[in-house]
């Protein structure tokens, strides 16, 4: 539900050939689960903070590593947050670290960090979205950017749990569409 009122404005294609995810209207199957939820934090590293503490409460309830995700827009982001991972001896496999790791084992028991673009296609219980304050980025079309957080969105099962740490058109967009959904 939160993906779609974020994108749909954005999500209509201009062109019969354009090629872009489809907007799927949300169509409730009796799934309950926790609304997602926008973090604001003062800076980059307090995001990853943030994930790393809430991964280790998931995974002592049960949730195992290898059903969580964080998926990134910008590499720096993929970066600070591998290291910050491994500083905190998180279990973590980086798809997009180098070209030998865009292939992973879904059920080694890490939790998955990848881009917006590699999870394309992908599923996880758990899905944490960091970085939302530097969203749009300002090289890319605005329409093109909402279309890859949409995605990355809609990669969560259960859990959505997105960050910021800095005021972005996409995190005040965030905030009023959780006002719809909440």
């Amino acid at each position: 539900m939160l993906a779609y009122e974020f994108a749909k404005e954005v999500m209509q294609p201009t062109s019969p050939d354009e090629d872009m995810p489809p907007l799927v209207q949300p169509n409730s199957a009796g799934r309950e689960g926790p609304i997602p939820e926008l973090v604001k934090c003062r800076s980059y590293r307090e995001e990853v903070d943030h994930i790393i503490q809430r991964a280790q409460q998931l995974q002592e309830r049960g949730i195992p590593w290898n059903e969580m995700a964080i998926i990134y827009r910008d590499n720096w982001m993929g970066e600070k947050a591998f290291q910050q991972l491994q500083q905190a001896g998180l279990p973590v496999d980086w798809l997009n670290q180098s070209s030998s790791s865009r292939n992973f084992d879904h059920s080694t028991q890490s939790i998955k960090l990848m881009t917006m673009h590699a999870s394309k296609g992908l599923e996880f219980p758990v899905v944490f979205i960091p970085g939302v304050g530097y969203l749009p980025n300002r090289y890319n079309d605005v329409a093109d950017e909402a279309r890859l957080l949409y995605v990355a969105m809609t990669r969560a099962i259960e859990v959505l749990v997105l960050s910021c740490d800095r005021r972005s058109v996409f995190a005040e967009r965030l905030d009023r569409a959780l006002g719809k959904v909440g």
